[in-house]
C-alpha cells in the first residue's frame, strides 16, 4: 500500500497504471482500491472519493493513450 502525502491525480495514476492491483491511501482523502489498472469504486460513497476516483481513471486513460 502506498501512502500519497499530497492529491496529484498524475502522480497517482503513473502509480495505478505501473503496478496495475492494488491499494492506496491518500492523505485527507482516504482509501482507494485499483484493479486492471483503474480505481474501483470506493467503500465510501461521497462525492469526494467519485470525484478522485473519475479524476485519477481519466488521467490513465490519458496515459494509456499517450504510450501508443
Amino acid at each position: 500500500m502506498r501512502i500519497f502525502q499530497r492529491y496529484n491525480p498524475l502522480k497517482v495514476a503513473k502509480y495505478v497504471k505501473t503496478l496495475f492491483r492494488g491499494r492506496l491511501y491518500i492523505k485527507d482523502l482516504g482509501a482507494f482500491e485499483f484493479d486492471e489498472g483503474k480505481i474501483l469504486i470506493p467503500k465510501i460513497r461521497d462525492r469526494r472519493h467519485f470525484s478522485v476516483m473519475s479524476e485519477v481513471n481519466r488521467q490513465v486513460l490519458l496515459l494509456q493513450s499517450e504510450m501508443g
